[in-house]
Order: structure tokens, then sequence, then C-alpha cells
């Protein structure tokens, strides 16, 4: 049985297959499966399904097999130890070594493997949930199974000095331990002659200094480490500590991604904490500010591997600096903000949609809650603020829009196009404003044949919205013809066979006593040639650019999904 397991759970890995690893896990009694299977099968290239996981990006795959270590590791360790540690809490000494537990279990030894098989930084992100993990069970877990492996002098020293900022994020009581963490990798830098600790101010960014306190003491050295634990038992504040876990860490990441922004989960869950702290206890609305644009700028390195948690992250950093520009006082008042501040929301909130459509079909179901949240936002800010700009302003917005809306035409993906269709109760709110919303987006290349995760296209929900016909008749027809003019299709059909013209009829009873003169119309309209020209190109992803004129070339950009494709 060992070896037919081995094949489904490393192939189950390889396609990112959560249903075929409930399978295995039902039909042969994962509970009865050994956990080795997880971390010592291996593949022809000499990978386990966790390396296999992690290396296709496959992030649904790694959590379900690191929540299984969890579920079947710990427990075990747990009873092992049980009586066997040398300290509590409550009588916590600074001057007595790092404890241990002894013997060094065969759970413990699983997790010293897996060390082996992810960057230590990587492995982490994976392993720690800073809100829900117990720090004095699973932290001490990993930190002795850190100690215990095998892994290198520089991977046990980043693994201390993370796990010490896990304790100290984790709660106040645990500070002692954070610091012990720290000191353990100091004497490790000792014992490999590298006692050298870069000042993190020499490897952050502007940005990343404006989120700190200035001139905060730094530990850097053995001295300043003890002087900082001197001052914590006499009266820091425990953010005053947590600033130190950020700049360690923040020194880390800095150090390891070599000035790219790679975006960690760990880190900026400890960073949007701080900024929480910053704004809402603190009233610091300029260094909250900063901490957000320190972690929304790091979408940019956001990838298809990249932790979906950090999309959470984003969106509730965004929430973040909305709240802190809003608090700020300005010369027009609190909360009246110019243009250049609601347009760096807009762009953040556009650039998450984007990273959104690199994720797993999988993987995005998990983050559906996110992405309509910052749909919303977005989609209001135009509502409330940007219609009424100037010429320059809202072609700064319409960059900002044909970005979005060239990678949201890639994918099947729900856009701004089908939320604003769809949303009646916004469109009754804003009678005057969703028609001209609905033209930028079209001019801006929102694809009007393009469908949301459903399979609908923007035609198939406005034939849904039979409210908005009856109650709006007008805008209705004015949007219904937008979409028209920019190469809709009224015989694109949903994946059960529904047609426009299919969906009104299921719905004429409701609302229509005869069939109305504009949809009619619309039947037997015969469309411009280089309309039916541009549909055709973006049907058979034909090759375009240089080969037809200036104008052409420009309505099959605004409408085709090829040149994405293309350059993809």
């Amino acid at each position: 049985m060992s070896s037919n397991v081995d094949n489904l759970i490393l192939e189950a890995a390889r396609r990112g297959s959560i249903a075929e690893l409930n399978e295995i896990r039902k039909s042969y009694n994962w509970i009865a499966i050994p956990v080795n299977f997880i971390v010592k099968c291996y593949s022809e290239e000499g990978n386990t399904p966790l390396q296999v996981g992690v290396a296709n990006g496959h992030y649904n795959v790694v959590e379900f097999l690191i929540g299984e270590l969890k579920y079947q590791v710990y427990p075990q360790w747990k009873k092992s130890i049980n009586g066997a540690c040398s300290f509590s809490w409550a009588s916590l000494d600074f001057n007595k070594p790092l404890p241990s537990f002894k013997p060094l279990s065969l759970e413990m030894e699983i997790i010293r493997d897996v060390s082996h098989q992810v960057p230590i930084a990587k492995l982490i992100e994976y392993l720690i949930d800073p809100v829900n993990d117990e720090p004095f069970q699973w932290f001490e877990f990993l930190l002795n199974s850190f100690v215990a492996s095998s892994i290198s002098q520089l991977e046990k020293i980043v693994s201390l000095e993370l796990m010490g900022t896990a304790f100290i994020f984790k709660h106040k009581h645990y500070v002692w331990r954070g610091l012990q963490c720290w000191e353990q990798a100091m004497s490790l830098r000792k014992s490999t002659g590298n006692l050298t600790i870069p000042n993190v101010h020499y490897v952050l960014s502007g940005i990343a200094r404006n989120a700190f306190k200035d001139n905060f003491p730094l530990i850097t050295s053995e001295l300043s480490l003890q002087i900082f634990k001197g001052n914590w038992q006499r009266h820091y504040r425990h953010v005053d500590v947590q600033v130190q876990g950020l700049l360690v860490s923040e020194r880390i990441f800095s150090e390891i991604n070599s000035g790219q922004t790679n975006p960690n989960s760990f880190h900026l869950e400890n960073l949007m904490r701080y900024g929480h702290f910053c704004c809402y206890e603190e009233n610091e609305y300029n260094r909250a500010f900063n901490i957000s644009l320190l972690i929304l700028e790091q979408l940019s390195g956001f990838q298809s591997t990249s932790s979906p948690q950090c999309i959470r992250i984003f969106v509730r950093a965004l929430d973040l600096m909305l709240e802190c520009l809003e608090q700020q006082p300005t010369s027009k008042g609190k909360g009246e903000l110019s243009f250049a501040d609601y347009l760096i929301v807009i762009k953040f909130g556009l650039t998450i949609l984007n990273k959104l459509a690199l994720l797993s079909p999988d993987t995005r179901t998990t983050i559906d809650y996110w992405q309509l949240n910052v749909m919303e936002k977005v989609y209001h800010l135009l509502l409330d603020h940007i219609l009424s700009r100037n010429q320059l302003e809202i072609q700064q917005l319409k960059d900002c829009l044909a970005n979005y809306f060239s990678m949201n035409n890639a994918h099947s993906f729900t856009s701004l196009l089908h939320l604003a269709i769809k949303k009646i109760d916004v469109i009754q709110r804003y009678p005057s404003k969703i028609v001209p919303v609905i033209q930028l987006f079209l001019e801006t290349g929102a694809d009007p044949t393009a469908t949301d995760s459903n399979g609908k296209a923007p035609f198939h929900i406005l034939a849904e919205n039979y409210e908005w016909f009856r109650n709006d008749l007008k805008s209705y027809e004015a949007v219904f013809q937008a979409l028209l003019d920019a190469g809709g299709q009224l015989n694109q059909e949903t994946p059960d066979g529904k047609t426009f013209m299919t969906i009104l009829k299921e719905q004429k009873s409701r609302y229509l006593s005869s069939n109305h003169p504009i949809m009619e119309q619309a039947i037997n309209t015969v469309l411009p040639l280089s309309y039916i020209c541009a549909q055709v190109i973006r049907r058979a992803q034909i090759p375009y650019e240089h080969q037809l004129p200036s104008s052409m070339q420009s309505l099959i950009g605004r409408h085709s999904a090829f040149k994405v494709l293309k350059r993809a």
C-alpha cells in the first residue's frame, strides 16, 4: 500500500488537487498512514509532496499538508513532553539559557526534516499562524525542531530571530521568550564569528523608515540586547518591543529578497497589527499610512506562488490607508481628500484585483469575500468622487482602469463592469452616475463579452436585472446600447445555454406585456463592419499589431484580449 499511497499523494500535490487528497484520506484511513508520507515519500526528482506543492505554487496543497502535520504530529509530541518542560512562564528567568525539551521526539524530527525542504523564512510563513497558533505549544514545538535540525547556521539564526518575533507579537507575556530567542541567535553569530548585524535603517526604503519611530534604539549587538532587556523590565510598552520585532523581520526579508519585494504573510500580518495600533490606539495616522503603504508596495512582488493570505492582508491595508487619509486634517477639512489621495487607493485596489487573477481557481474561492470587498470599495470611490474631475485627472484614472481591464480580459474573472451592472441597490442610489461609469469602463477596455466566475457576460447580467429595467428604463437602454456598440454579443451563451433574449423572455411576465421596441431593434441591428472585425479578431486571436490602420488597432486594442495573452 505504501508505494501506491506515495504516488497518489505526490500526483495530487503536483496537480494541486485538494479533492484528491481528501479522497486519499477517506479511502486509506489517513490517520493510520504515517505522517512520513507527507515529508519523506519522494518523487523521481527527489522531491516530497510538500516540496512539490511549494514548487508548483499550490498553496492550498501546502496548507493542507501543514494542517495534517499540525493535526497528527503536534498532539503526539505534546503527550511525549508532558511534565518534561524545564520552565514555566510565571517563573521564566532571563539569566537561564534557552530551555529545550528532551529527548528529541520522532515528531520533532519530522519538522526538523521539513526544515531542509523549504527555505526557512518561507517555511515559517507556512507553519505559523500568528493569530491562532498557541505560542507555548506549537511555537515551542517549531522552535525546538529548528534548533535540533542540521540546517545551516545562517538559517538557524534566521529561524531564531523570526521565532523571537513570533513570540513577541503574540502577547506581552511571551516577550521574554522572544528575547531569549534573539539572545541565542546572538550566541550563534558569535560562535560563527559573524557578529555584525547591519543597522536596519541602512537596508530599509524611505517609506519603511517613515513607518517606524525615528531614533528608536535598535538591537544590533549583545550589549544593546542586554540594555533593551533591562529597559523592558522597567518601563517599556509592548508596542516598543513589537517595533524591534518588525525591524528584525524587515532586515531579514530585505536581505533575503535583495531589493525585490516578495511578500511574506507572516511579516505582513505583524506589520498590519502594528499599523492598526498606530491608527486606532495612538491616532498616529501619518505613521499608520506609511505602514499601509509599506505593505501595499509589496503587491508588485506577489506571484502565483505567494501565499493567498497576503491578499487578505493587502485588503486590510487598503482599508487602513483609506481610514488614515480620511482622518488626517487637510486644508479642505477632515475627510475632504484630494484627487491624488483617492487615486492612490484606487490604484492599489485595482492592483489587488489583478493579482487575484494569478491565483488558481481552487484558491480563488477562499478569497471571494476579499475580492468583492475591494471591488465595491473602488466602485464607490469612482461614483462618489471621481466623475466630477477635470480631463487631466480623468485621463490618469483611465490609464489605471486600462491596465486593470487588460489583465482582467485575459481571465474568466468577475470585473468592475459585471459588478456595476449587477448591483441594483447602487444603481438606485446613483441613477445619474451609473451610465457614465459603465461607459468609462467600456472606453478603457472592459470586454463586453468577458465572462465572470459564473460564466456570465455583462449582457446576461443585464437581462437578469429586471428591477433596473422596470424602474429606470432610460439608463437601462443606455447601458444596453453601450454594450452593443462596444462589441457585446446578444447571442453569447451562458454555461447552461441561455442568451440575453432567452433570459429576458423567461422574465417577460414580470415586467413586459409585449416586446419592447428597443429590444426588437437590437435583435435586428446590424453592427458596423469595424466591430464585427474586432469580434472576429478577438475570438480567433489573430495578430494585428502593425498590420492594420491605427484607428482599427485602437478599436481592437480596447476590446481584444489577444494583446494581453501574447505579452503574458
